[in-house]
């Protein structure tokens, strides 16, 4: 049973949340979100802030990782939560830090960090490649489930997603084994990539090098994405860059997404009736 008629989902790589806790605190307090995604969170579990969050009026599920992982979503205590699987294609350990699912309100959201990669990274089990075949083996068979994966994948789908590409020729964001692997995420779990439908000839860009003045010359690459069930994707009125936390003091190389779903309890509706 849908709880609300509208969700707002924000999806934010925050790249350390102690150190974005008064930037994350300010978008918590002022935009009131229902959902919040969260990666490379880089905290162990013990230190990470469930109590103030709680007095935010925000129930969180953590999985933290290593080596800068760690992915959270935060929940607005009016909604029913419920948790549904920390675990990938069936595996607790690939999960870790950089996989967590639940069900919000009838909805399964899923908030990932994608391994950035390296260009040998084939040969390793545990690497970029292998953490998007498994996402794609994750929704195969699971279509008619309303789905929405939201975070940073390290990989831009196409040129248009990148400034300059020949900036990043055959790196681990344009390569064509990793684009080739999301578009099979796509393609297996029947998805969309909301930005690009919602806004077919913008940058997008979510990230920017902190160095050089890349943020200022508009020098990024859209590597937060948000994929939604084909099925769910009538009822996305909006999915948009955030800028406001990626500027001022304290922030992120990233810039959260902001995803609006609307007319919920229509679609909730109508999967009845079916």
């Amino acid at each position: 049973m849908v709880a609300a008629d509208r969700i707002r989902v924000v999806s934010w790589n925050v790249n350390g949340i102690r150190a974005r806790w008064p930037r994350l605190a300010e978008l918590l307090r002022e935009q009131r979100p229902d959902v919040v995604c969260l990666q490379e969170t880089r905290c162990p579990d013990h230190y990470f802030p469930y109590g103030d969050l709680a007095d935010l009026g925000y129930d969180a599920q953590h999985s933290s990782g290593c080596n800068g992982a760690g992915v959270a979503i935060l929940v607005r205590s009016d909604h029913e939560m419920a948790s549904r699987s920390v675990a990938l294609d069936e595996d607790h350990g690939i999960a870790q830090g950089r996989w967590l699912q639940v069900t919000v309100d009838g909805i399964e959201i899923s908030s990932v960090y994608v391994p950035a990669g390296s260009l040998d990274e084939e040969s390793d089990s545990e690497g970029k490649l292998a953490f998007l075949e498994a996402i794609a083996r994750q929704v195969y068979g699971e279509q008619e489930r309303p789905m929405l994966i939201t975070g940073d994948f390290n990989v831009a789908p196409t040129d248009q997603d990148v400034y300059e590409p020949g900036w990043l020729e055959d790196s681990s964001h344009t390569g064509e084994a990793e684009r080739k692997s999301v578009r099979e995420i796509i393609e297996e779990g029947e998805l969309v990539d909301v930005y690009r439908r919602l806004h077919p000839q913008e940058r997008g860009y979510t990230c920017w090098d902190q160095r050089n003045g890349h943020y200022a010359r508009d020098y990024g690459l859209r590597i937060d994405l948000a994929l939604a069930s084909e099925h769910l994707t009538p009822y996305v009125t909006r999915c948009d860059v955030n800028h406001t936390y990626r500027q001022g003091r304290k922030s992120s190389n990233h810039a959260p997404l902001e995803i609006e779903l609307d007319a919920l309890k229509e679609r909730c509706e109508a999967a009845i009736a079916a």
